[in-house]
């Protein structure tokens, strides 16, 4: 294998390594090269365990310099205060242990009844999703990715002295940095397709103007053109993986709320 910079475009669910796709690439002088894009099942199984950990002994390589992964990484700073100590780290633990929620749905139903008790909303986003246009970190479409990317990626990275996780751990020493993305707010930033480019009508046409607008930015896909245009899952880890080489070269935005909100980076 091969690559400094890795892609991921997420899944949280049973099944998840058949729409957990990774894209590996290598920043040049000239750009960025895509080396690889695979889908999990292929690499490490397809189920959510396999799938997890295949990705976590990924992360850990030691050719891996930035990562970008594609799910919540945290929660809003009212709902960090009331549930988890105020912090990001509380969180992990919160969602990782015995007493914490057994899977996305309680978590979902906690998290809302504590929003709707402590600032009378029940669906609130963190700072950086109303920056990026992205959703309430745990409704009903996000919740599986939040749960199990902080319990069984984030929570297994946090301690590692070579991996930061940022903006709520200092990178300054680490030789793995791991930021949070958005694809559609990549596809937005190159000012093409935020939406419609997955399942509708059109959709092949829109993935062939968002993967020529990647290319545009210095981003040489080589061989795996055709990959990119037959999955919407694999073009999102593409975008996962420009915006982290950008991370890597010092773009990546202050955080618009918490440092322990977290930051969408593109």
């Amino acid at each position: 294998m091969s690559g400094d910079v890795l892609g991921v475009d997420f899944s949280g669910a049973s099944a998840a390594g058949d729409a957990l796709w990774v894209t590996e690439a290598t920043q040049t002088e000239a750009g960025v090269r895509i080396d690889d894009c695979y889908r999990a099942t292929d690499r490490w199984g397809r189920d959510r365990e396999s799938a997890h950990a295949g990705l976590v002994e990924r992360i850990a390589a030691d050719d891996v310099w930035t990562v970008g992964l594609d799910f919540p990484f945290t929660l809003p700073q009212s709902l960090l205060d009331a549930r988890c100590g105020g912090t990001w780290r509380g969180f992990l633990e919160w969602v990782g242990s015995d007493g914490g929620p057994a899977d996305p749905g309680a978590f979902s139903a906690v998290c809302r009844d504590t929003a709707e008790t402590s600032v009378g909303k029940r669906d609130l986003r963190r700072e950086t999703d109303a920056r990026r246009g992205a959703l309430c970190p745990y409704t009903n479409r996000v919740r599986s990715m939040t749960y199990h990317g902080a319990r069984d990626v984030l929570g297994r990275l946090a301690d590692r002295g070579d991996t930061a996780v940022v903006p709520m751990q200092d990178d300054a020493e680490a030789e793995t940095v791991v930021c949070e993305v958005y694809p559609a707010a990549t596809f937005g930033w190159l000012g093409c397709y935020r939406e419609g480019y997955k399942n509708t009508d059109g959709a092949r046409a829109r993935r062939e103007y968002n993967l020529s607008a990647v290319e545009d930015c210095s981003v040489a896909v080589g061989d795996h053109r055709g990959t990119y245009l037959d999955s919407h899952d694999a073009l999102d880890s593409l975008a996962a993986a420009v915006s982290a080489a950008r991370a890597d070269g010092g773009s990546g935005p202050t955080p618009a709320g918490t440092r322990e909100e977290g930051c969408i980076y593109v």
